[in-house]
């Protein structure tokens, strides 16, 4: 197969659903491949290294970027949204925001959190302890993060399921699209999210008062950092926990070992990181004309960076397209290589907690069931970038207790 039709294959419905053959070709015949002449599809685990650790050579695409590519994206609220976030931000521009969220989402802020998000794991996970029940898991498991999210934002529990549509519209605008008005639905989301956080955050949540103590940050920014950290705290998240859920359906033992084995569960989390990523792409532009593995990168070129394929790069992993759930529980295993989070000055700054959250949300799951089967086809978003489920439903056998 073709580069062209190796592209082709990768944004098809069967594609999307399952890309992983794909980046196994690329991988092996084209690690750094020109798209165009000023876009290019990195998916070689150490020509994507290079990228992340070089955030002057290859920064994220900022305003002034999109002043560039698309001058009019100002004046579309999903656009002007995104780009006033983080994700979208590069030093010193994101140094007020991005030092606030490491505080509060370092490892002693979020051991802090620990009883809230088991509060939260347990409401999740309790339909599961019904005597072989079907469980939609993408509306019980995969949604513990909406809870999490918005207790730390103060918004209302019950508006969780009509967040997460609004989330769902917004994270249209992160789909690898210029913005243009077929994206109708992502700026009407983007305005319901702005409105709805203006009128319900409360002002006293942690996260909210957090980012809100900065006198640096600007009214617009601090509502564009909250949407895009409830969007990435809750999408991200909950595509870990439903990719879990189906490696636990394939592999049943495992679930009186997640009981007991802290070391197995890190593992096990860091494994379904690094075997199904909730995030495939990330982008970077090329600040000046370079190269990568001998390949030309003009100046101004739109590098997309595979965090999905990364983790498949067998020069890296050994066996990458197999499931090995303890593949990270000895402390020479490597975990430190599992990128899904991203690297360096753009690492998730939510990281810790979402890591955090799978291995209690997988425990209170593994203490409830002693077996679990996929009941139907898993469907997920039909999309590029993110991995959501919409629907996943499963059997249950409940622990027996006698």
């Amino acid at each position: 197969m073709g580069p062209h039709d190796l592209l082709l294959g990768l944004l098809s419905p069967a594609g999307r659903v399952d890309p992983y053959p794909y980046h196994r070709e690329l991988i092996e015949r084209w690690p750094v491949l020109p798209i165009t002449r000023e876009r290019l599809l990195v998916t070689g685990y150490q020509e994507c290294v290079d990228v992340l650790v070089n955030p002057r050579l290859f920064p994220v695409p900022d305003g002034h970027c999109a002043d560039r590519l698309w001058p009019a994206w100002r004046t579309f609220p999903s656009t002007d949204l995104l780009y006033r976030s983080l994700l979208f931000r590069n030093a010193p521009g994101n140094q007020p925001a991005r030092r606030l969220l490491a505080r509060f989402f370092g490892p002693d802020e979020v051991a802090r959190m620990r009883p809230m998000i088991t509060r939260h794991a347990e409401a999740g996970t309790a339909p599961f302890g019904v005597s072989h029940a079907v469980v939609d898991a993408a509306r019980t498991f995969t949604t513990i993060p909406d809870g999490i999210m918005g207790e730390l934002l103060g918004l209302p529990r019950h508006d969780d399921e009509m967040l997460a549509g609004w989330v769902d519209g917004f994270l249209e605008r992160n789909e690898l699209h210029p913005p243009d008005k077929a994206l109708a639905v992502a700026d009407e989301a983007a305005t319901r999210l702005v409105d709805h956080l203006n009128a319900t955050a409360a002002g006293e949540a942690p996260l909210v008062r957090a980012l809100a103590g900065h006198d640096r940050l600007s009214a617009g920014d601090l509502m564009s950092n909250l949407v895009f950290l409830l969007g990435a705290g809750t999408v991200t998240t909950g595509s870990l926990l439903g990719t879990g859920v189906r490696r636990l359906a394939a592999h049943n033992d495992l679930l009186p070992r997640l009981r007991e084995d802290d070391a197995l569960l890190r593992s096990f989390v860091q494994e379904t990181l690094r075997y199904d990523p909730p995030i495939q792409y990330g982008v970077r532009v090329a600040a000046e004309d370079t190269e990568l593995a001998g390949v030309p990168v003009p100046r101004d070129s739109v590098v997309l960076v595979g965090f999905g394929a990364l983790g498949r790069d067998p020069v890296r992993f050994a066996d990458p397209d197999v499931f090995v759930a303890d593949r990270f529980a000895t402390p020479k295993s490597g975990v430190r290589d599992v990128l899904s989070f991203g690297l360096g000055a753009h690492r998730c700054a939510g990281a810790e907690l979402a890591l955090v959250t799978s291995e209690i949300a997988f425990r209170q799951l593994a203490a409830r069931v002693d077996a679990i089967t996929e009941a139907g086809r898993p469907e997920r978003q039909a999309r590029a970038v993110t991995r959501k489920y919409t629907k996943l439903a499963v059997e249950v056998v409940p622990v027996s207790h006698a």
